[in-house]
């Protein structure tokens, strides 16, 4: 039976009392490599004519009161996030296994260090083709309508972790394992995720600072979650085979 999302929240500051220095540096470190998954595209669309403007992180800002020098300056800009955002989706894939890792880790109570973040490097391969699947199914669900795609979101939202337990795991082997695992259980995660929404809007009023130690929080309680799936599941096929 999964708990509550208040009782993983609970397990997650457990955890993290007496570590949150490394979490937050495991984190920080991850974000600038995209083991963290940015839901904010970092995009360089422009649009010529009457109406010139540009599309930063999804905002269409307008460009006519620029100086041709500044366009020249935001264009290299522009070439050089999407560039970085393009290294972060490649390197991201297997820092994200690291950081399941690790997080699991602290969610056991074992010890972590920062070294399990970059423990996957042998697998770089694997685990950039778990992201490209995962964010191509994703991607086509959404294309149906955004419900659809924020539910095959959940349904692959444990394959990181699963491939990071079984790195010899194949890619659509890890997919259907997650398939299997949140069969039923996806309900429960979205109202574990939606539950740090306070925390949320305080790390926006803050600039961004308090997702520092909001991510090492949300981290820990999405790995306390899979480890009890995974108990769940195996005590479920242990009973049917008694």
């Amino acid at each position: 039976i999964m708990l509550r999302a208040a009782d993983y929240r609970e397990r997650a500051r457990a955890s993290l009392s007496g570590n949150w220095g490394m979490a937050v540096l495991v984190c920080f470190v991850g974000a600038l490599l995209g083991g963290i998954q940015s839901v904010i595209p970092v995009t360089a669309n422009y649009q010529y004519g009457e109406g010139m403007s540009v599309q930063i992180f999804g905002i269409n800002m307008s460009l006519n009161q620029l100086p041709a020098e500044m366009l020249g300056i935001l264009a290299v800009m522009m070439s050089i996030l999407s560039i970085y955002a393009l290294a972060q989706f490649v390197i991201g894939g297997v820092v994200e296994l690291g950081m399941c890792a690790y997080f699991s880790k602290r969610a056991l109570g074992e010890n972590a260090d920062i070294k399990d973040e970059f423990a996957y490097f042998q697998y770089f391969g694997k685990a950039l083709g778990l992201r490209i699947v995962t964010s191509i199914f994703i991607f086509l669900w959404t294309m149906l309508f955004i419900i659809p795609g924020l539910i095959a979101t959940y349904r692959y939202a444990m394959a990181p972790y699963i491939m990071a337990e079984h790195p010899e795991m194949g890619i659509m082997e890890a997919i259907e394992a997650s398939k299997q695992m949140m069969d039923g259980n996806k309900w429960s995660l979205f109202c574990l995720d939606f539950s740090f929404i306070g925390w949320m809007i305080l790390s926006v009023l803050t600039l961004g600072i308090g997702l520092l130690f909001l991510q090492p929080y949300m981290s820990t309680a999405r790995a306390a979650f899979y480890e009890d799936l995974k108990a769940e599941l195996s005590g479920r096929n242990a009973s049917e085979e008694v």
